[in-house]
C-alpha cells in the first residue's frame, strides 16, 4: 500500500521523482508542492476512502441478499443515485447538501424496486432484476443530460479538499458502522427461522443494513459518482483469501477496496498520457470478465454466498 501510495503521488502529466517530491515537502519545489498538495493528495485520499467504502457496501449487500453478485453498482443503487443528483443539479443547482441526499433517496428507492420476496429468494433473477434497473437508471440519465452541461462531480480527477472532507467524513462514519455491524451479517447467514429461536430479529438487522449499504453507496456516489464492480470484485477475492467470517472479512474488504481503486486510478493517469482514463472505465474493463469468470465458476454450486 506504500508503494502504491508513492507511486500515486510521482506520476501523472508531470512526472515528480522522489528528490521533487523531498524538495517539495521542504520547501524548496513550491510549483510541484502545490501540484501534490492540491491535485494528486485530494485524489489518493478519496481513491482510498471511496474503495474502502465501495468494498465495504458490496461484502455487506451479499450478507443482505444471501448472494454472492450482490453489489449497489451492478443492482442499480449507485446508478439510481447517480439519476438522482443529475436531475437535482437541474432542478435544485444551489441546494447545500444536495448530492448527498439525492444519492441517499436514489438508492433508497432502488432498494424498494428491488426488495421482493420472489426476487429476493431467486439469486440469479435478483442480479437479472438488478441489472435492468441499473441500465433504465443510466439510459435515463443520458436522455437527461443529452445536450446539457451539468456541473456534476465524475471521477477523481479535479476533486478538491472540501469534497474529500465530505467523503472522509461520511465515508468513515459509516465504515465504522459496518464494523460495529459486522456480527449482524454473520448472523444472516443462518435462516431466519432459527435466528427467529434464538430470539434475534433477521428483518432488523437487514433493514439496518440495507440503510448502511445505500448510505455507504450514496456517500461515494455523491462525490466520485459511480465505480462499478468494486464490491464484486473485492470480497470475494478476500473471502478467498480471509474466510467467509464478516469479523476479518469487513477489515480485509476495506484495505483491499482501497488498494485496487487507488491502483486503478493511478494506471488510468499513466495509459494515455497526456490525457487520462477514469477509474470508473477501468473498472469496468476489469469487473466486466471477472463477473463472467465467477458466474461461471460457481455455476455448478450456485451463486448463494457463504
Amino acid at each position: 500500500m506504500v508503494i502504491t501510495i508513492g507511486l500515486a503521488l510521482m506520476v501523472g502529466t508531470r512526472f515528480l521523482n522522489g528528490t521533487v517530491i523531498w524538495q517539495a515537502v521542504h520547501g524548496r519545489q513550491p510549483a510541484a508542492l502545490n501540484l501534490l498538495l492540491n491535485y494528486r493528495l485530494p485524489r489518493i485520499v478519496a481513491s482510498l476512502i471511496g474503495g474502502s467504502v465501495l468494498a465495504t457496501a458490496g461484502a455487506l449487500s451479499q450478507a443482505v441478499f444471501r448472494n454472492s453478485l450482490a453489489d449497489p453498482s451492478i443492482l442499480g443503487i449507485a446508478s439510481a443515485g447517480d439519476l438522482l443528483i443529475v436531475v437535482g443539479s437541474l432542478i435544485l443547482p444551489g441546494f447545500v447538501g444536495e448530492k448527498l441526499i439525492l444519492a441517499l433517496l436514489g438508492g433508497t428507492i432502488a432498494f424498494g424496486l428491488l426488495m421482493n420476496r420472489k426476487t429476493l429468494s431467486r439469486p440469479y433473477q435478483l442480479i437479472i432484476v438488478g441489472v435492468a434497473l441499473n441500465l433504465t437508471f443510466v439510459g435515463l440519465q443520458q436522455v437527461i443530460t443529452h445536450g446539457v452541461t451539468i456541473g456534476t462531480v465524475q471521477g477523481f480527477n479535479g476533486l478538491t479538499w472540501p469534497s474529500v472532507w465530505q467523503l472522509l467524513l461520511t465515508g468513515g462514519m459509516g465504515l465504522g458502522i459496518a464494523l460495529i455491524l459486522a456480527p449482524w451479517a454473520n448472523h444472516l447467514k443462518l435462516p431466519d427461522e432459527q435466528l427467529a429461536t434464538m430470539g434475534v430479529s433477521a428483518k432488523l438487522m437487514r433493514v439496518s443494513l440495507l440503510g448502511l449499504i445505500v448510505y455507504l453507496s450514496a456517500s461515494v456516489t455523491a462525490v466520485v459518482g459511480v465505480l462499478p464492480f468494486v464490491g464484486i470484485i473485492v470480497p470475494n477475492v478476500a473471502r478467498r483469501l480471509v474466510g467467509s467470517d464478516y469479523l476479518t472479512l469487513i477489515p480485509a474488504s476495506i484495505f483491499g477496496g482501497a488498494w485496487l481503486v487507488l491502483v486503478v486510478d493511478t494506471i488510468g493517469r499513466l495509459i494515455v498520457l497526456p490525457s487520462e482514463l477514469s477509474a470508473a472505465t477501468l473498472l469496468t474493463v476489469l469487473g466486466g470478465p471477472f463477473l463472467v469468470f465467477w458466474v461461471q465458476r460457481r455455476d455448478q454450486v450456485g451463486v448463494r454466498s457463504r
